[in-house]
C-alpha cells in the first residue's frame, strides 16, 4: 500500500532504535488519517511524505500501516505547505510566520527554501541570520531523506539505513558504493552476510580484494563464537573458500598479505588470529608474569611456621570438622603465593578453603575482594562464604561503550586500578580470555590473586580455555582437591558426580536406595513429557518442599522435541496457563505472560532496577542486570509493550519494547546457561539428544547444578554413552604458548 500525506502527532518514539508510531494525515483514506509504525529515522512532524507499507489490523489500536519505506515528496496544496512550515519541523518558523512566508512566495515556497533560501529575509520578521539557519536546517533534513532513499535503492531496511547514516553521515555514498564491507566491521548487527548482499547490489566483483579480506575476518569472528582464539591457516582457508566461492590460492595469498600488513596475526607454524584475540592472550600472559614476579617471595623462618600453625588452629576451631592435609596445604599455598589456583568438584571442600583464606586475610587486615563471572555465581559465593561477592562486570564498573552501544567499556582499567590486596575469583571455568584480560588490566601490581573453580565444568561460552590452561601450565601454585569429605558422603549427587567425572556410570536402578539422585527409564517422548510435568508440578515439590518454579529443567540443546525452545512452550502452558486475568505480550515466536519464569540472556549494564517499599515507593535504585539472572514477570503493559520482571524476589526491572529481546522463558534452559547457578532440584532429559552433545563434561556440569535432587529421564543407554564419551571439542587457543614465551626466564 502507498499513501501520501502529512506527518501528524507522534504517539511513540524510541531514540535507541528509531522505532516510532505517528498519525499520517491523508485524503487517501476515508477517515482522513491513519496510524503508521516503523523506523522513522529522518521523519519530522509536518513532513509531507509518501509511505509504502502493509495494512494491518491491531486488536487494540485498530487499522494501521506497517511502514517498510518512505520518501519525501512535495506537498500538492497550500494547506499542506503551511502545515509543514507551521509544524515546528524547522526551528524559527511558527504558525504565524508560516502564513507570512506562504503569503509572500505562494506555490514557490518550497522551491525558495531549497534553492534561494536567502530570500526568506524578504519576509517581515526574518533576518538574514534567521534565514540562513532555517536554510541549513531544511538542507540537513533533506540530506537525511535523500540518504535514506539512496540506501533503500540497495534493499537496505530503514532500521539498517538509520544505523549506516548515523555512522557515516555524508560519507555513506562513497562507503556503500566503494567499500560496503566496512559496514560489517564498523556497525554491530550488520555482519558480513548483509554487507555481501549490499556489495552484490552495488556491483562489486566476487573476487574483489575487500570482499575476500572481509570474508576471512568473518570466518575468524565465527570461530571466536565457537570458543576459538585462532584458526589453523588451512582450516581458515577452507572455511573462507566455502563462504566466498573464489580461488583457494587467492584466499591463501590474501591471508598472507593481511598478516603482512598487520590486519591479522600469524604465529608459527600456521596459527591465524584476529588482532584482538592475539593481544588478549599476550596481555594476560605478560600481566600474570608481572604479578608473579612482583610478589615478594616469603623466606620462612621457624617462627613464621609456628605462627602459621597457630593461625591455622584458630581457623580450624571455627569448623566442626578437621581439615585434612591436602586442605591445609591448599590454605598455605593460597597465603604464600601471589597467584594461586584452586580446583575441585562438589564436596571436596573448595568453599571451606576459600572461607579460611578470607578469614586469614581479613585477620591480617588485608582488603579482600570476592567476585564471580555471573550474578548467580556471585550470589552463591556470598551465601557460601558469608562475605559480599560481586560480578566481575560490576567490579570492573562495566558500562555500554559511548562509541558503540553494542560493546562494553570497563571503567576500571590500567588507568583506574582496583583497590584491594587480595582478589578471589570463583567459577573461573566460565571466564573467557577477553573478560580475563579486562580483569587483569585493573589488578594492581603487588596484590594476590586466587582463581578457584571446577576444571571439569564446561568451558566458557566466550573464546579461550583460560582456567584449564592456567592449571596445566605448571607456572603457578595450585591445589587439586579430589577427596569427598564426610559431610558430603551421604549425598548421591556428590558421589555420582564424581563417578561421572571418573568415567563411571552411576547406578541407574537404585532409586529406592537414594534420597537425592534418581533415574526414570522413558523411551517414549510423550510419556517422558507427561511424567516430567507431573514431577515438576507435584512430586518433586511435595517431596522436597519447594515451589514448582524452583525445579529447573536442564537440556543439552535448544532444538528438537526435548529441546529448550519446545519444552518452554509446553511448561509455560501447564505451569502458567493463559488466563483472562494475566496480561501477555507476543514477541517473535515467544509469548510472555505475567507469572512466567524468565532469564536475562545478555549483560545490560545500564538498565535500572529498583527495590520498592510500601505503596510501591522506591527505597533503593541501581543499574545492571546480567546474563543468567532469573526472575518472574510481574507486569505487562500492552499499550507501550513493556514487561516488568522481579529478580531475587526483590529487584524490579522494567523492560521497554526495545529491551524485551534480552529476556527468554526459563522453565527450561541449556546446561551452558545454567553454569554458575545452583538449583534445589534439576531434571535432565536425555533421549533425542544430538550425538555431539552426548559427552561426560556436559553431563557432569548438569548434575553439579543441583543441591537437593537430580532426576535423569530418558534412555539409559544414552546416559551410559554420555558418561563414556570423554570427548571435548577442541578449542584452538594459544594462551599456553603465550605463557611459555613470557615465563621462560622464570627459574
Amino acid at each position: 500500500m502507498v499513501l501520501k500525506g502529512s506527518v501528524g502527532a507522534f504517539k511513540y518514539y524510541s531514540e535507541s532504535n528509531h522505532f516510532g508510531i505517528f498519525v499520517l494525515d491523508t485524503d487517501e483514506v476515508e477517515e482522513g488519517n491513519i496510524v503508521v509504525k516503523g523506523n522513522v529515522f529522518g521523519i519530522s512532524e509536518g513532513d509531507y511524505i509518501e509511505v509504502t507499507g502493509e495494512e494491518t489490523d491491531h486488536p487494540l489500536y485498530g487499522h494501521q500501516i506497517k511502514m517498510t519505506s518512505f520518501k519525501a515528496v512535495q506537498p500538492s496544496d497550500s494547506d499542506s505547505v503551511i502545515k509543514y512550515l507551521a509544524s515546528g519541523a524547522l526551528r524559527g518558523i511558527g504558525p504565524k510566520m508560516a502564513i507570512r512566508i506562504f503569503t509572500k512566495f505562494g506555490e514557490k515556497t518550497l522551491d525558495i527554501l531549497e534553492n534561494e533560501p536567502e530570500r526568506l529575509a524578504e519576509v517581515k520578521g526574518i533576518s538574514e541570520n534567521i534565514a540562513r539557519n532555517i536554510a541549513m536546517e531544511y538542507a540537513s533534513k533533506k540530506d537525511i531523506r535523500e540518504a535514506m532513499m539512496f540506501l533503500q535503492k540497495y534493499n537496505i531496511s530503514n532500521t539498517m539505513a538509520a544505523k549506516i547514516y548515523e555512522r557515516y553521515k555524508d560519507k555513506i555514498y562513497d562507503i556503500v558504493t566503494k567499500h560496503p564491507y566496512r559496514i560489517a566491521t564498523d556497525i554491530q548487527g550488520i555482519g558480513f552476510i548483509k554487507a555481501d548482499e549490499i556489495a552484490k547490489n552495488v556491483g562489486l566483483a566476487e573476487n574483489d580484494e575487500e570482499r575476500v579480506d572481509a570474508g576471512i575476518k568473518y570466518c575468524l569472528l565465527t570461530a571466536k563464537e565457537d570458543g576459538h582464539t585462532y584458526l589453523p591457516k588451512e582450516e581458515l582457508s577452507d572455511k573462507a573458500f566455502t563462504l566466498l566461492n573464489v580461488d583457494r590460492e587467492y584466499i591463501v595469498d590474501r591471508i598472507s598479505d593481511m598478516c603482512l600488513n598487520n590486519q591479522l596475526v600469524i604465529k608459527k607454524p600456521d596459527k591465524v588470529f584476529l588482532k584482538t584475540s592475539y593481544r588478549a592472550e599476550s596481555y594476560c600472559a605478560g600481566k600474570l608474569k608481572t604479578l608473579k614476579d612482583s610478589f615478594e617471595e616469603i623466606i620462612e623462618t621457624e617462627e613464621d611456621r609456628d605462627r602459621f600453625a597457630r593461625k591455622l588452629e584458630v581457623l580450624m576451631s571455627h569448623y566442626d570438622f578437621e581439615l585434612d592435609e591436602s586442605q591445609k596445604d591448599a590454605i598455605e599455598k593460597g597465603i604464600n603465593n601471589g597467584i594461586f589456583l584452586l580446583t575441585g568438584g562438589p564436596g571436596t571442600g573448595k568453599t571451606t578453603i576459600i572461607k579460611a583464606l578470607i578469614e586469614y586475610f581479613y585477620d591480617e587486615d588485608y582488603d579482600v575482594v570476592l567476585c564471580a563471572p555471573t550474578g548467580r555465581a556471585a550470589k552463591r559465593m556470598s551465601e557460601a562464604t558469608g562475605f559480599e561477592a560481586k560480578t566481575l562486570h560490576r567490579l570492573l564498573e562495566a558500562q555500554t561503550s559511548r562509541e558503540d552501544s553494542d560493546k562494553t567499556a570497563f571503567m576500571k582499567n590500567e588507568n583506574n586500578l582496583l583497590e584491594a590486596d587480595v582478589f578471589i575469583i570463583d567459577e573461573m571455568s566460565m571466564v573467557d580470555i577477553f573478560l580475563f584480560e579486562a580483569f587483569l588490566k585493573a589488578v594492581p601490581i603487588g596484590s594476590r590473586v586466587i582463581f578457584a573453580g571446577d576444571a571439569n565444568q564446561l568451558p566458557s561460552v566466550g573464546p579461550g580455555n583460560v582456567f584449564s590452561d592456567l592449571l596445566s601450565s605448571g607456572f603457578f601454585e595450585k591445589a587439586i582437591l579430589n577427596k569427598i569429605h564426610r559431610q558430603s558422603e551421604n549425598s548421591k549427587i556428590v558421589l555420582n558426580a564424581h563417578m561421572v567425572n571418573n568415567g563411571e556410570c552411576p547406578p541407574l536402578d537404585k532409586n529406592a536406595e537414594n534420597d537425592d539422585f534418581f533415574f526414570l527409564e522413558r523411551n517414549d517422548k510423550r510419556l517422558l513429557m507427561r511424567d516430567m510435568l507431573e514431577l515438576v508440578k507435584k512430586r518433586i515439590p511435595g517431596k522436597f518442599n519447594i515451589a514448582p518454579l524452583d525445579v529447573q529443567i536442564l537440556c543439552p540443546s535448544r532444538k528438537g522435541d526435548l529441546g529448550v525452545e519446545n519444552l518452554n512452550v509446553i511448561f509455560q502452558k501447564y505451569l502458567n496457563p493463559e488466563s483472562p486475568t494475566k496480561s501477555e505480550l507476543k514477541r517473535g515466536d515467544t509469548i510472555f505472560r505475567v507469572g512466567d519464569k524468565v532469564m536475562q540472556i545478555k549483560n545490560n549494564y545500564d538498565i535500572i532496577w529498583s527495590i520498592e517499599g510500601k505503596n510501591r515507593i522506591r527505597v533503593e535504585e541501581g543499574r545492571g542486570v546480567f546474563n543468567g539472572d532469573v526472575g518472574i514477570i510481574t507486569e505487562i503493559d500492552r499499550f507501550d509493550k513493556s514487561i516488568t520482571v522481579k529478580y531475587d524476589n526483590i529487584k524490579i526491572v522494567r523492560y521497554s519494547k526495545d529491551e524485551i529481546d534480552e529476556i527468554d522463558l526459563a522453565y527450561v534452559v541449556t546446561v551452558h546457561k545454567s553454569q554458575g547457578s545452583e538449583y534445589p532440584a534439576v531434571i535432565i532429559p536425555i533421549l533425542d539428544t544430538p550425538a555431539q552433545l552426548l559427552n561426560r563434561n556436559l553431563f557432569y556440569t548438569a548434575i553439579t547444578r543441583a543441591t537437593d535432587c537430580v532426576m535423569i529421564m530418558g534412555d539409559s543407554k544414552k546416559v551410559e554413552e554420555m558418561v563414556k564419551n570423554d570427548f571435548r571439542r577442541r578449542r584452538y587457543t594459544d594462551f599456553l604458548e603465550r605463557l611459555n614465551e613470557v615465563m621462560a626466564y622464570i627459574d
